[in-house]
């Protein structure tokens, strides 16, 4: 009888330790996956903002106002399709000089500049927003952001990922006060010019 019995506690310790063991291997495993899903969606959330920002620059180029489509070449025979041709059709050519600054294009100003806002790199809008020497939470900046420009729709992450950047370049300095983060400009924020010429 004290075999048996002593059979039996050995089974049992041997199946405990198995159990504890497989427990403790599948808790492991568990947090080395949630460590990676975290990482993949910070990954994500920061192609997301280089994408927003890649867009805003590619938007930004002299004679662009939308990401350029695929074009094949004419050379195959077929006939163009016919999405294309719209493409083609808003390129300006040379503009004459004297008259070209008459009526019309000053019509046109107002849409201009509101294309050219929405099309603008995140980066330089966020920065216009950002008195030069003043610290900012990224909530802030999102705010302002915001009511300044509601049609970009960006959201917090978004903003923190360009101001992150903007800090990676030097034209933002980071700083941490009671465990917040805390941006501050550090360079000038682009001229009236300066914004012209990259809005094209």
């Amino acid at each position: 009888m004290n075999n048996a019995d002593s059979a039996s506690q050995s089974v049992q310790t041997m199946y405990a330790e198995r159990f504890a063991t497989d427990l403790t291997d599948n808790r492991a495993e568990q947090k080395e996956l949630t460590a990676q899903i975290e990482r993949l969606r910070a990954r994500l959330e920061r192609l997301r903002a280089d994408e927003t920002w890649l867009t805003g620059m590619q938007a930004a180029l002299p004679g662009e106002t939308a990401p350029p489509r695929p074009r094949r070449a004419p050379r195959t025979g077929e006939k163009p399709a016919e999405a294309d041709t719209p493409a083609a059709a808003p390129v300006p050519g040379p503009r004459p000089a004297g008259r070209a600054k008459a009526r019309p294009s000053r019509a046109r100003s107002g849409g201009k500049k509101a294309a050219a806002t929405a099309t603008a790199p995140l980066h330089q809008l966020i920065r216009a927003l950002m008195p030069l020497g003043e610290p900012r939470l990224v909530r802030e900046v999102h705010a302002e952001l915001t009511e300044a420009h509601p049609e970009r729709g960006t959201s917090v992450q978004v903003v923190r990922n360009t101001l992150e950047t903007l800090v990676k370049r030097g034209a933002v300095g980071k700083g941490i006060q009671k465990g917040t983060a805390m941006y501050t400009a550090t360079e000038p924020a682009p001229s009236e010019g300066e914004k012209a010429r990259v809005a094209g």
